[in-house]
Order: C-alpha cells, then sequence, then structure tokens
C-alpha cells in the first residue's frame, strides 16, 4: 500500500477527541492483515516489537483529531468518502498532519520492522484524547510502566505531532482551563439603578485584574528553558435570557499556560487577588509540563541523523509530560506541518511521511 492510498484511508475516517473507535479498528484490521500482533489497551492500539532487549523506543501518535468548523470554509472536504485530495504533492484533510500523518509514517515503520525486525524492542502506540486531556497517553505510560518498566535500561519516547521534521520539540509549559465565575443582582435592563451588584461588570473587573496578574507571573515565574506564563481570555458569557435582563452570574474563560514554579499555586494566586467571592473552577484535568534534557540521548541521536534539525519548545501543551512524569525521555518529531493543523484545508507533503519513515528507522539502529 503506497503512502498516499494509506493517508487517504485514514483521513477518510472521522476520529473526533472520543470517537476514534473507527479509526483503531482500521489499525488493528490493517495490523491483522500484515500479520502483526496488536493489542487493544483500554482503547489505544498497540503494534509491539519484541527483541527480548534491555532498550527500548517507544512512537507514539494519537488518533483523535479536532472538529473541522465551518466545512463551507474548506476547499476539499475534511473527511468522509471524498477526504484525501491530493494537489502538488499536499494531501488535504482534516488530521492529515495533526496526527495522522505521523499515524501512516508509524505504520509504514511497522512494516519495515515486521520485514526487518529491529534489534531493540519497539512498541507503536495510536493512542486516545491528546486533544483534549491526554488520558490515552497516561494509560499507556501506566501500562507500560507496570508491565515493562524494569526491563529496559535505557528507553525513550517519540511524539509525532507535527514539526516538519525541522525541529525536536523537548518540552512544554503546563495548562489548565479555568472558568471564572462572579455573581450579581438579577433585574430588568431598563432599571440599572436597581442592580447594585452588576454580575458581568464584576466580571470585566476579574479580567482586569487576572490581565495585571499576568504581568506579575511573567517577572516571578518565568522559566530559562520552558518560557512565561501565560493567561488568555477565550470566552465570556451570562445566562441572560433576553436583551433587557440582567444576568445574576457571568463567566469568563481562560488558557492558563504554566511553568515549574507557579503550576500548583496558579489557582491560589488568582483567589487570592480576585478575592473570595470570586468563584474559580477548573475546567477538564490541568495538564503538567514536560521537559527532556537537550542533551538526553533522544535528542542526541535525532541531531547526528539530522544536524540541520532544530531544538525547541512547543508553543502548546502535548503528551510528552505523560512521559517525562514517569521519567521516560521524549520529544515531539514528526512528519506534520504545525501551521496547518486545526484550520481548514490542513494538509501535509507526503514526502514527509517517507522522509520521516527513513529518520525513525534510522533511529532505531542506531539506539
Amino acid at each position: 500500500m503506497s503512502t498516499q492510498t494509506l493517508l487517504t484511508r485514514l483521513v477518510k475516517i472521522p476520529s473526533y477527541s472520543g470517537q476514534e473507535r473507527a479509526l483503531a479498528a482500521f489499525i488493528m484490521d490493517w495490523a491483522s492483515a500484515h500479520g502483526m500482533q496488536t493489542i487493544l489497551q483500554q482503547g489505544n492500539v498497540i503494534i509491539p516489537f519484541a527483541a527480548h532487549a534491555n532498550k527500548a523506543l517507544i512512537f507514539n501518535a494519537h488518533m483523535d483529531t479536532v472538529k473541522p468548523g465551518q466545512e463551507n470554509l474548506w476547499t476539499y472536504p475534511p473527511s468522509g468518502q471524498n477526504a484525501g485530495v491530493v494537489k502538488n504533492g499536499k494531501l488535504y484533510g482534516l488530521g492529515a498532519s495533526d496526527d495522522k500523518a505521523a499515524i501512516a509514517s508509524f505504520l509504514l515503520l511497522a512494516l519495515q520492522l515486521q520485514a526487518s525486525p529491529p534489534p531493540i524492542d519497539v512498541f507503536i502506540v495510536f493512542v486516545t484524547g491528546e486533544e483534549t486531556d491526554g488520558s490515552g497517553s497516561q494509560s499507556f505510560v501506566q501500562y507500560f510502566q507496570k508491565k515493562y518498566a524494569t526491563k529496559y535500561q535505557k528507553v525513550a519516547a517519540i511524539i509525532g505531532e507535527p514539526t516538519d521534521l525541522q525541529t525536536i520539540e523537548i518540552g512544554h509549559r503546563g495548562n489548565m482551563f479555568l472558568q471564572i465565575t462572579t455573581q450579581g443582582d438579577a433585574g430588568h435592563g431598563s432599571q440599572p439603578k436597581n442592580i447594585k451588584t452588576h454580575a458581568v461588570i464584576e466580571n470585566i473587573k476579574a479580567i482586569e485584574k487576572i490581565v495585571s496578574l499576568e504581568k506579575s507571573f511573567i517577572n516571578k515565574f518565568s522559566d530559562p528553558i520552558l518560557g512565561s506564563p501565560s493567561c488568555c481570555l477565550t470566552g465570556i458569557q451570562s445566562d441572560t435570557s433576553s436583551p433587557n435582563s440582567v444576568s445574576s452570574t457571568c463567566s469568563s474563560l481562560w488558557d492558563v499556560r504554566t511553568t515549574p514554579k507557579i503550576h500548583s499555586e496558579v489557582i491560589p494566586l488568582m483567589q487570592k487577588a480576585l478575592g473570595k467571592t470570586v468563584e474559580i473552577t477548573l475546567v477538564g484535568k490541568p495538564a503538567s509540563f514536560g521537559f527532556t534534557k537537550p542533551d538526553s540521548k533522544i535528542v542526541t541521536k535525532l541531531k547526528e541523523l539530522i544536524p540541520s534539525v532544530k531544538v525547541a519548545i512547543s508553543p502548546g501543551s502535548n503528551d510528552i509530560c505523560a512521559f517525562t512524569a514517569a521519567g521516560i525521555s521524549a520529544v515531539t518529531f514528526g512528519p506534520g506541518q504545525k501551521d496547518t493543523i486545526h484550520k481548514p484545508d490542513e494538509y501535509v507533503q507526503l514526502q514527509k511521511i517517507d522522509d520521516a519513515v527513513d529518520v525513525y528507522k534510522q533511529l532505531i539502529y542506531s539506539w
């Protein structure tokens, strides 16, 4: 099966977060048809290659995608039967770069390992939930630690997130999503004098305090490698039912990125600044920061294979943290293009997938 045919089939299958089963079934059927063993691990799919060695590499790609948004903005279908259009060496479709290019490269790598068994143990892992809470990789790491942790003297992970094969990302800040809720008096918009405490105005005051607080976070808690904390307002809403109805509550949503020094202190510091009457609620689970030392073996080996590659910190969070929290060095290095993801007409250059397979195979044989 050609690279184009494989990726086209992957892109045709919708696999929004929480809806990865069809794609997982395709991967398992594909692997089985090529004589490979698979393990279904709490929704994740694992293709193991056992050389009975004391060294291992883990290749991790996520099956889920974000939703396409307004499909009328797509020139080519994001998913479904007509998805996977190829123009000038670029394949278009939802998840083409994030992260189905990595899935394709890992499956093609598996084919080569099947034909020529590797000298080390290799785990090719396709996980759920990366776009939401990273639960798939967290679950796999727990499984790996319980079953294999004591077996290996050297183990590292390659996360197939888009880096265009031009950058090795060695870490990322932590993040948490917060809802800031203020209370006030309900009433009629025609009688503003009766609204003693206005929930929306109170939330605006809270927003101004957080914007000011962010400057303090940057000054006090910036990290020399991971960068500065940030607080980004992403939405504001009240529960008003009519333009002439003043709501008794108002909430703003925040994307907060953290560094090691502040990760556990964000909410207490915000609560102190905003006061007891303002409610702070976590939306979903917070994600920890992740970091692999730039002189670690996985980084130095990749730099040997691609001397021109750059080492950087990921602007967003990803599944590195699931591995580094367990003491496993991990980097992101994949064939997708970051500047095309999460937007209409996402695409990947097909040649990058084949290039990635070559690098991954060289890494395995030099590990």
